[in-house]
């Protein structure tokens, strides 16, 4: 894995934001510049059998994630958005226990960020 550039900073309605320094690039998609994410929004009930916001080895799969769920590219569906979530987290170190839990998470609760983002297009 290959580390993202990305800087930390605070702030009071959103929490710790991290924001992409370069351009992240997967498949057919670009993650711009200036792209903001919470890292992997797992409650923190769940950090310990998951993991914490922030965890280097599902950063690049939340950017990615968090892209497809906002901007709904073409092509994308949110099932193949959590695929590929799961699979960048697998890729890049992350347990394959702890990867499955958090891909279980976002196909169990997604839903209605999905619907948020987008062209709300199904599945």
């Amino acid at each position: 894995m290959e580390p993202i550039d990305l800087s930390v900073h605070e702030e009071d309605a959103r929490g710790n934001v991290y924001t992409l320094r370069q351009e992240l690039r997967y498949q057919d998609l670009v993650v711009p510049v200036g792209y903001e994410s919470d890292g992997a929004s797992v409650p923190r009930f769940f950090w310990r059998y998951v993991f914490p916001p922030g965890e280097p080895r599902a950063l690049r799969a939340a950017f990615l994630h968090d892209y497809v769920y906002r901007e709904h590219p073409n092509g994308w569906t949110r099932k193949k958005a959590d695929r590929m979530f799961l699979a960048v987290m697998l890729a890049d170190g992350m347990d394959s226990g702890c990867a499955k839990k958090a891909y279980l998470g976002v196909r169990l609760f997604g839903y209605r960020s999905w619907m948020k983002g987008g062209k709300n297009e199904r599945l």
